[in-house]
């Protein structure tokens, strides 16, 4: 099928607004009928995704996985999104203002799928996210999309502090508690927010990917037919255990590794009280403590003994 005909195949879809499981099966089977996504076919998916927002939940989940392949397969090496991919992309779902629901669930999909991502993409996917979430028309509301939305791009592979909740992360969920605390009785909202905090006042390990420059080495050594593999792989275990384990202990025994690994995690699951400081001055801004921060509260008890003392004293204020 030419570009032309699948474009207006893809066009006559969703002309009631909503995309069907059926359709998306024959996008499917013609989209990836080659096995990628060429441009012409992303700039269809999203002239259909504005026209066509709602749909059976297949859509949105192929809307984001399309539209994922096409920015982390477009260049070598896959996985790593560019800084020119993000301002194209930022075009893209910025010119109606704001992220639509399916342009964020694709924002989430790179930065979970994606190996390294621009560092100025967390904070604009977070904002995305409380738009969405600020600016609906009765007024600001959390829905079940949105929280699971918001959790995937709390712990993404590819986001701000990876799989740690870093402190602008930490300040979303503020600011949406704050937009929304009061109004909102959703418990997974409250699992959420609690979660999140809990693990930016106590965990602060998280797994860097290699740069794209180093991926490039990495993957040109691999392919580089003048290297010796089975040979170096045969030297090393010629050596047997011990030898295995210099290769990938960088000169340190395992022992040591693991000792200092439990130690980094141990002062990384300490609050501090630079920390203490800024929890005390965000929870309660507007003078009271709704149920979400209540909850935090609760939670934040259970590790007292742990605490820095300006960190008890606003747990006795809170009692």
């Amino acid at each position: 099928m030419s570009d032309q005909s699948l474009q207006t195949k893809i066009a006559a879809i969703g002309a009631d607004g909503y995309v069907t499981a059926d359709e998306v099966l024959f996008l499917r089977r013609s989209v990836f009928a080659n096995g990628v996504v060429s441009a012409t076919e992303l700039d269809a998916l999203f002239a259909l995704g504005a026209h066509a927002q709602e749909g059976d939940a297949e859509w949105a989940q192929f809307f984001a996985e399309a539209a994922a392949d096409f920015y982390l397969r477009e260049e070598q090496p896959h996985g790593y999104l560019t800084p020119e991919e993000f301002q194209s992309l930022r075009r893209r779902v910025t010119q109606d203002s704001s992220a639509n629901k399916l342009e964020l669930g694709l924002l989430v999909k790179l930065m979970e799928t994606a190996t390294e991502t621009p560092p100025e993409m967390a904070a604009f996917v977070g904002e995305q996210i409380k738009q969405a979430v600020l600016n609906k028309p009765t007024g600001p509301a959390i829905d079940k999309v949105e929280i699971m939305l918001t959790r995937r791009y709390l712990f993404a592979a590819g986001g701000d502090g990876n799989v740690a909740v870093t402190r602008r992360e930490a300040e979303l969920l503020f600011d949406i508690n704050d937009a929304i605390g009061k109004s909102s009785d959703s418990p997974a909202w409250t699992e959420l927010f609690v979660q999140g905090i809990v693990n930016h006042l106590m965990a602060h390990l998280g797994y860097k990917a290699p740069s794209r420059e180093e991926a490039f080495r990495r993957d040109a050594w691999m392919r580089d037919q003048t290297v010796d593999v089975g040979g170096f792989f045969k030297r090393m275990l010629s050596g047997g255990f011990g030898a295995l384990k210099g290769a990938y202990s960088n000169h340190s025994d395992d022992a040591d590794f693991n000792d200092q690994r439990d130690a980094d995690v141990a002062e990384a699951a300490k609050v501090t009280g630079a920390e203490a400081a800024w929890l005390a001055a965000r929870i309660g801004r507007d003078g009271a403590f709704d149920a979400h921060e209540r909850q935090l509260i609760e939670r934040m008890r259970a590790l007292e003994k742990d605490l820095p003392e300006g960190l008890k004293a606003l747990l006795e204020r809170a009692a």
